[in-house]
């Protein structure tokens, strides 16, 4: 497989796990999609777990290099420019996001899948941890930073649902701006 083929199957992979779930194509319909036999697929990934786990890899990478072209700006504005992105990458193109995608049927997820969704969970919390302390130290603000980071966190996945329900994906980055000020009012 050259490496635009395998690029072409990722890139194909991830827009079926985010449109559907894992356990909502096959390799079959995926391949079929390619273009390709099922057993080019199997000749670099022997399972759809294997598959799976690249793609929660490039996810850890692109999250990565996403925060590295957005570090010249004050840590709020990276958070607000975070959560537009994701409202882009999630609502406007009708996918789910990668790490909530799997929680919801977290007991059916193999092990070693688990591993590279918690990685990819803990590269965005040890990136709004930074941010935080970084907020805190510049303004005082009134919350611990786990707090401000778990909070933040919870905020955008309910917010990004609610905004796919009432079709008004600015509901997100409105949301967000919102608990900005407010944990920084005092008490």
């Amino acid at each position: 497989m050259s490496t635009s083929t395998k690029s072409a199957l990722l890139h194909e992979a991830s827009r079926m796990l985010l449109a559907k779930g894992l356990n909502g194509f096959s390799l079959q319909e995926l391949a079929d999609k390619l273009k390709i036999k099922k057993a080019s697929l199997f000749h670099h990934y022997p399972s759809k777990t294997a598959l799976a786990i690249e793609l929660y890899r490039y996810y850890q990478s692109s999250f990565t290099e996403w925060t590295k072209q957005s570090e010249n700006l004050p840590p709020e504005k990276q958070i607000i420019a975070y959560s537009e992105k994701l409202t882009t990458w999630i609502c406007e193109k009708q996918r789910v996001c990668p790490v909530g995608a799997m929680s919801l049927e977290w007991h059916l997820v193999p092990k070693e899948l688990q591993v590279e969704i918690k990685k990819l969970h803990e590269l965005h919390k040890e990136w709004l941890t930074g941010l935080f302390k970084e907020i805190k130290k510049e303004t005082g603000m009134r919350i611990s930073v786990n707090e401000a980071v778990f909070t933040t966190m919870g905020l955008l996945q309910g917010s990004i649902q609610l905004a796919r329900i009432i079709e008004e994906p600015a509901i997100v980055t409105k949301n967000l701006k919102i608990f900005l000020k407010t944990m920084r009012t005092e008490g």
